[in-house]
């Protein structure tokens, strides 16, 4: 009896203990300038994805470094608990650390040359995960992206 009960129960385990497939990145907006400075600036934006999960996941840590037309460009740390829930669209609020050398001059100097487009590179991870069980999954995403301040 008992058999047949972990039997027929084995397919719902399986299913409940499926590991979540990564996010489809959507893009950037509301991209502001927090703080400007000459050796390091503060960039914050709202980063979009897409959870393609059929149920909802938690994350808890996650970290990128951004590469802008394959200079890098930055590093963000998002240090909180964020519910995402399933099959819908979720904006994580990001903000950036810029080191205002040659590669924050050069995207400056790119979008006075009237290029409106760049390539934007993410690579990072974070910890997602679903009743308390967590794992690290990567994030890669390289694009183009029109930017609008």
């Amino acid at each position: 009896m008992k058999k047949t009960l972990l039997i027929a129960f084995f397919p719902i385990l399986l299913i409940a203990c499926a590991k979540p497939t990564g996010f489809d990145y959507l893009g950037i907006r509301n991209i502001k300038v927090v703080k400007l400075g000459f050796k390091e600036s503060t960039v914050a934006a709202e980063v979009g994805y897409y959870n393609p999960n059929k149920y909802p996941v938690t994350m808890k840590r996650a970290e990128v470094d951004v590469y802008v037309n394959n200079s890098y460009f930055g590093h963000s740390l998002l240090d909180s608990t964020i519910k995402i829930p399933r099959k819908d669209t979720f904006y994580l609020p990001v903000t950036l650390t810029v080191n205002m050398s040659t590669t924050a001059m050069s995207l400056l100097q790119s979008f006075g040359g009237g290029q409106d487009e760049v390539l934007i590179k993410l690579d990072g991870k974070a910890r997602i995960g679903r009743g308390g069980i967590f794992i690290n999954y990567p994030i890669k995403y390289e694009g183009k992206q029109k930017l609008q301040f």
